[in-house]
């Protein structure tokens, strides 16, 4: 896999991944309180995630050839980190 192909999958990763810190936000905002008081935990995790992964990839892009393949698998340690943090926050939404 070439590195443009890389890092073209690793952005589209770290943008989805946005969008579920988004959701997350949007469903403590919508959740009773005692929803938004579990899930909270779960945000602070994924916005903690999200800002290493944000580090990670300016770290990737600017990186020489021979780096990129560690950074690209920290940076891949960090979004698969961050779905589980989704996953178990997800649990806790309000129902639709």
């Amino acid at each position: 896999m070439s590195e443009k192909t890389v890092k073209e999958q690793l952005q589209t990763e770290l943008s989805n991944l946005e969008s579920l810190v988004d959701e997350v936000k949007l469903q403590m905002h919508l959740g009773a309180k005692e929803a938004q008081d579990k899930i909270k935990p779960y945000l602070e995790e994924l916005e903690g995630e999200l800002s290493q992964a944000k580090e990670k990839w300016e770290k990737f892009e600017d990186s020489s050839e021979n780096a990129w393949d560690d950074i690209r698998d920290g940076l891949g340690q960090s979004l698969k980190s961050m779905q589980q943090a989704f996953e178990k926050a997800k649990k806790h939404f309000p129902p639709e």
